[in-house]
């Protein structure tokens, strides 16, 4: 998986340009390790709520669903374990009528921006490795005070102190998150949309 562009809009949302290398590698079908591993390193990812056709938990959505929805949910999730931050949502798109098949965007919320984009590339990071069977080389709990740190550097740059955002250690499974929602509202084999 290859993050190819990252863009943000002045209403507090990001889209992630993705580009999956290989039919295999589209879905959580075909690698049903993935969201398991995902599951074990960040364990409130499966608390994350889903709204799709079938009325599926996110956890049974995770046994077939692309790859690029669960970084999406990487993504909020990342933010709420730096900051508590609830709530954000996220959307997941394809269309290969246009883009090159293997495309996905990615749109996520985010209250700081310092802080969305580092969470964007950990979230890269993390999907990489659990693609590759490795995830357990990252130490997600130095990552979470380095997104921690960032988010204040994001808040300070804004010109202001965050009492979100005090300096302190925190620890992975104490992380406080909030509910997000996905739904499944279209999908096919040539595009489809899943939001958050």
């Amino acid at each position: 998986m290859r993050i190819a562009e990252v863009l943000f809009y002045d209403t507090n949302k990001a889209k992630v340009v993705v580009h999956m290398p290989g039919p295999r590698t589209y879905s959580t079908a075909t690698l049903p390790q993935v969201p398991l591993v995902l599951f074990e390193a960040l364990p409130n990812l499966r608390r994350h709520t889903c709204y799709n056709d079938q009325g599926l938990s996110f956890e049974q959505e995770c046994r077939s669903t692309e790859i690029p929805h669960l970084l999406e949910h990487v993504i909020i999730e990342l933010q709420a374990c730096a900051t508590g931050a609830a709530n954000l949502a996220g959307e997941t798109q394809w269309n290969w009528r246009i883009d090159p098949r293997g495309t996905f965007h990615v749109h996520v919320e985010y209250e700081n921006e310092q802080l969305v984009l580092g969470c964007i590339r950990l979230a890269e990071r993390i999907l990489n490795a659990a693609l590759e069977g490795n995830l357990s080389d990252i130490d997600m709990a130095l990552e979470i005070e380095r997104l921690r740190s960032l988010a204040q550097v994001g808040a300070n740059l804004r010109g202001r102190e965050d009492e979100r955002y005090p300096p302190r250690m925190l620890s992975l499974v104490a992380a406080r998150t909030g509910e997000k929602s996905s739904e499944k509202t279209t999908s096919g084999a040539y595009g489809g949309r899943r939001r958050s």
